[in-house]
C-alpha cells in the first residue's frame, strides 16, 4: 500500500521570519572567576563548547558560536531585545552586531503587536550575505519573536550560574539582571521548542 504524503503536510512552507535553534550547551566548568564584562565572561565559559546556535532568517541559516560571536554580540543583543519587549522603537533604530564570524545591521521597529526588522548582513559563515540581503526583512508578531530567544537567555543565565561565575562590575551585574528580567517575561519557547 502506497500513500503519498504532501511535502507541505510535514513541513511547514512558511520560511519566513526569523527562528532560532541554540545548541546543547556543554563543557562548563564551575571555576567561579571574576570577571568584568558579560563578553568576558562568555568568551571563557564556552571555551570548551563545540556547539553552534543557528538562526533561520527568513529560511537561511546562520550559525554563531558561543564563544566568538554570541558572547562578542551580548551587550548588543540584550539592548535590542530590551528595546523590542518594551515596545519603544517606533521608527527603525539601527543595533550592529559584530564578531569574528558575523557582522550585520538590524534597524528594527516594534508597535505592541509587530516587529519589523530590516537586515544588512556584512559577513557570515559561508559568504552568502547576497542571498541573505535580497531577504533583507522580516515581520512578525512581537511575541513570537521573543520567544525565539528565550532558550538562548536561559542558556546564558545558566552558563553564568553554573560556572559560579562572579560579575565585578555593576553594568555587567545590570546587564545579566536585564537578561534574567527578559528571560522571565517571555512565557513560551521558540517554534522549534515546543514541548
Amino acid at each position: 500500500m502506497n500513500v503519498a504524503v504532501e511535502t507541505s503536510d510535514v513541513i511547514d512552507t512558511d520560511q519566513s521570519g526569523l527562528r532560532l535553534q541554540p545548541g546543547f550547551v556543554e563543557g562548563i566548568e564551575c571555576d567561579r572567576k571574576r570577571f568584568s564584562t558579560l563578553q568576558e565572561a562568555y568568551r571563557h565559559i564556552f571555551r570548551n563548547n563545540l556547539e553552534y546556535a543557528i538562526m533561520l532568517w527568513n529560511g537561511i541559516p546562520i550559525r554563531f558560536e558561543y564563544q566568538k560571536d554570541l558572547a562578542a554580540i551580548i551587550d548588543d543583543l540584550i539592548a535590542m531585545l530590551r528595546a523590542v519587549q518594551d515596545f519603544e522603537l517606533d521608527e527603525f533604530t539601527p543595533f550592529q552586531f559584530r564578531s569574528a564570524n558575523v557582522g550585520f545591521v538590524w534597524k528594527v521597529m516594534t508597535t505592541a503587536e509587530y516587529v519589523t526588522i530590516t537586515a544588512e548582513w556584512v559577513k557570515v559563515p559561508g559568504g552568502y550575505e547576497a542571498a541573505l540581503n535580497k531577504l533583507g526583512m522580516i515581520q512578525m508578531l512581537r511575541l513570537d519573536f521573543m520567544c525565539e530567544w528565550k532558550l538562548l537567555l536561559k542558556q546564558f543565565i545558566q552558563a553564568i550560574d553554573d560556572a559560579e561565575s562572579d560579575l565585578t562590575e555593576i553594568e555587567a551585574q545590570e546587564k545579566l539582571n536585564i537578561m534574567r528580567s527578559l528571560e522571565e517575561g517571555i512565557p513560551n519557547r521558540g517554534l522549534f521548542y515546543q514541548y
